[in-house]
């Protein structure tokens, strides 16, 4: 028998859209901006998701409309790479929304991402730029 995790994870929607998505049949909610507690499969299961639709809609955001138009543009390509794999873009998403950079890979292990593409030192920096600073 599986051990039961009740483990509880803060998630933050670090968003300007409030963010939905169903666990086990069950729909949760997270208010644009709101921090919240889950038990932790729900929370890693939340995350992965919304860190998907973080990193597609920042992609979208440049998109034109001949690339929308056009299905073999490079921006589709990357969208699917950005969904499918473990990215530096997918590691920032998920360090915004768990604010914890040993839950990350965590998230990542869970899920079966395609293998990590791009460079890994992005991730790294955002997150070492994103630590408070050590009091002198």
């Amino acid at each position: 028998m599986q051990e039961l995790d009740l483990e509880s994870v803060n998630l933050t929607n670090p968003t300007d859209a409030d963010f939905t998505w169903r666990y086990n049949g069950t729909p949760y909610t997270i208010l644009a901006k709101e921090t919240k507690q889950f038990a932790k499969p729900v929370a890693y299961h939340l995350a992965k998701h919304l860190s998907t639709q973080m990193v597609t809609s920042e992609l979208m955001k440049t998109a034109t409309k001949k690339d929308m138009e056009n299905p073999n543009a490079a921006i589709h390509v990357k969208a699917a790479q950005l969904t499918t794999y473990d990215t530096p873009e997918r590691r920032i998403a998920l360090y915004k929304i768990l604010g914890d950079e040993n839950r990350v890979p965590e998230v990542v292990r869970r899920y079966p991402f395609k293998g990590f593409i791009g460079e890994m030192s992005l991730y790294q920096d955002f997150v070492e730029k994103s630590k408070p600073k050590a009091e002198v």
